[in-house]
């Protein structure tokens, strides 16, 4: 499916509070409330309607069966009421489905595009302290827990005690001792189900958290199959994979073998309340006080309330499901976000700014990563011109790529500014700030679509003719020296696979490069973009680079001293701070920097 061109789901309306509130499950069903209700109700009815068979069945019994010369006409009625009470209990079974399956779609769809709207806002540091999979299994898994909860686990628990209030006053109806010795069989059965949930909710939190762990170990495997293979370590990657998969064997057995004996438990408390009525009922209709068309409806209701009772574990297993998992929901949702880049109500985000390249000021700029012992950028006070090109020079860890994510806030500032345009960044929308640039990191992200979506994923395609969007195409790829892309078997609209990995690194980092022109920005960010290029490629990427930023504010790291003659001026970072600037030349006077060029020129040779 096309990224650009896939289908626009509506993000569903703000819940009463924001994304940072408790939000349960009741809240997202708001919407959906009274059809839900309704399909209790419906439910409801439908059990009711179930346990009212049984004492028509005495009625039959007694007043027909049992009579010398029952008239035609008292059995046709007899049997009509049977086969009606069938009828309407298979209808309203019907309805009920109808009513509940589409409200529980609703709501799983509902969860997880709140889901994904928060995983869009939140910010990068909340992402590199998760795992995927964590992430990937909430999304998934645990919504189809609720939904399964919803649908029919909430609906049946709630049946069920309604069915045994009705049943519990047929039963007494008939004979109350009978309905004694099931009343008494109720406490011990709520014993074992009070034991099966305490050592369920610890199992079903530690098995949701297991699987979590293990589609991490899945997807990281996955991605880095090359690197396996390459290093021999498929074996111990697969051992890995044995333990956990072992692990989570272990703790859905022990989920299994709690639910089962609880299972048995509570069937071997119906069997012996049964077998104790059938005792004491036998004798009542022996004495004459009991009939035996309400001995029959007795055991008839019984029958109907024994599947509620002995269900209760598996209940109650989907009801800890579903609890854990909206626990783990809201583990996601309530983290504060702070980053309103999806906007909704028919709102959509403003095309990439195309206008005049814009300045850039660094304000004693501050940042440290969270529990990092010591800030990463320290006091950055830093001027960039409109439609200058400034490289970002320095050793490894000296924080030059963090200096150039800062811009489009995927961190915040600990303290200090930065100002486009004479604006503090912090005080514009997201939307905006980010419409205003593109950035290329050195490590290519590419996405599971063409060549074409790929490069154009930055680009307003709704507002642009399909000549328009070839000419930005060709420009991009050709400024980008991808000329590769028209030798695929599909040309631009070959499909590149996950991540790209169908390519080889120089080509994905040429697309990358290709999709943050594309985008026209009035600020670009590069990250060591042509890091993985050969020196001939580099050179014609570089030439052409030149040519096209000359209306665009640039920032770029770079090791390479080709790379570096692009820039009209350089920055030196050293430990954070900026310890030098001037032009490439100049520079070169200075020994820190002077020795970094000539280490990287070696490389380079040595390559």
């Amino acid at each position: 499916m096309s990224l650009i061109r896939s289908r626009r789901v509506p993000v569903p309306p703000p819940l009463e509070n924001d994304a940072t509130a408790d939000v349960g499950l009741w809240q997202y069903m708001r919407p959906i409330r009274a059809k839900w209700l309704l399909g209790v109700l419906v439910a409801i009815s439908s059990t009711s309607v179930a346990l009212s068979i049984p004492q028509v069945l005495a009625w039959v019994i007694d007043h027909l069966v049992g009579s010398d010369s029952p008239s035609r006409r008292q059995v046709l009625l007899g049997g009509t009421i049977m086969i009606a009470l069938g009828l309407l209990q298979s209808g309203l079974m019907f309805l009920r489905r109808m009513l509940i399956i589409d409200t529980s779609t609703t709501v799983e769809m509902t969860m997880r595009m709140r889901l994904f709207d928060q995983l869009m806002r939140l910010p990068l540091s909340f992402h590199d302290a998760w795992g995927s999979g964590q992430l990937l299994t909430r999304s998934t898994s645990d919504l189809a827990l609720i939904r399964r909860w919803v649908s029919f686990g909430s609906v049946q628990a709630i049946t069920s005690g309604a069915a045994l209030c009705v049943g519990i006053f047929y039963l007494s109806h008939g004979s109350g001792l009978l309905a004694l010795i099931f009343l008494a069989s109720v406490p011990v059965t709520l014993v074992v189900l009070w034991r099966f949930q305490k050592k369920m909710k610890a199992l079903t939190r530690k098995s949701q958290q297991q699987s979590g762990d293990l589609a991490t170990k899945v997807e990281e495997s996955v991605q880095g199959i090359r690197v396996l293979k390459a290093l021999g370590q498929g074996s111990n990657a697969l051992d890995r994979f044995k333990t956990g998969a072992a692990e989570l064997m272990d703790t859905e057995m022990a989920r299994s073998r709690a639910q089962g004996s609880t299972f048995v438990a509570t069937s071997t408390i119906t069997a012996i309340t049964l077998a104790i009525s059938l005792w004491v009922g036998l004798r009542q209709v022996a004495s004459g006080s009991l009939s035996v068309g309400e001995l029959t409806a007795f055991f008839a209701t019984i029958a109907l309330l024994s599947p509620h009772v002995e269900r209760a574990s598996q209940l109650m297993g989907m009801w800890l499901d579903a609890r854990v998992a909206v626990d783990r929901h809201r583990e996601v949702m309530s983290t504060p976000a702070g980053e309103n880049i999806v906007l909704v109500n028919g709102a959509t985000v403003p095309a990439v700014s195309s206008g005049e390249a814009a300045s850039l000021a660094f304000e004693h700029a501050t940042f440290a990563y969270e529990d990092a012992a010591a800030p990463v950028l320290s006091d950055i006070s830093l001027d960039v011109r409109p439609g200058e090109i400034l490289a970002l020079v320095g050793p490894t860890g000296s924080g030059k790529s963090t200096l150039l994510q800062l811009l489009p806030r995927l961190y915040e500032l600990d303290s200090g500014s930065i100002f486009l345009d004479e604006q503090d960044i912090a005080q514009m929308d997201l939307p905006e700030l980010r419409s205003a640039m593109s950035i290329a990191f050195e490590e290519p992200v590419l996405f599971s679509s063409s060549v074409r979506d790929n490069v154009l994923l930055g680009v307003n395609r709704e507002r642009m003719s399909e000549a328009e969007q070839e000419q930005i195409l060709r420009d991009a790829l050709r400024v980008s020296s991808s000329d590769f892309a028209a030798q695929l078997p599909e040309g631009v609209d070959t499909l590149i696979g996950e991540e790209g990995l169908s390519l080889s690194g120089g080509q994905r980092q040429r697309l990358s490069l290709a999709r943050a022109i594309a985008a026209h920005p009035r600020i670009l960010l590069l990250d060591d973009p042509l890091s993985a290029l050969d020196v001939r490629t580099e050179e014609a990427v570089v030439s052409m680079l030149k040519e096209h930023l000359r209306h665009t504010t640039t920032l770029l790291t770079a090791h390479r001293p080709s790379t570096v003659a692009l820039a009209d001026r350089v920055a030196l970072l050293e430990n954070g701070k900026i310890t030098a600037i001037g032009t490439h030349q100049q520079m070169m006077r200075n020994p820190s920097y002077a020795r970094l060029m000539m280490l990287d020129e070696q490389k380079g040779e040595v390559a």
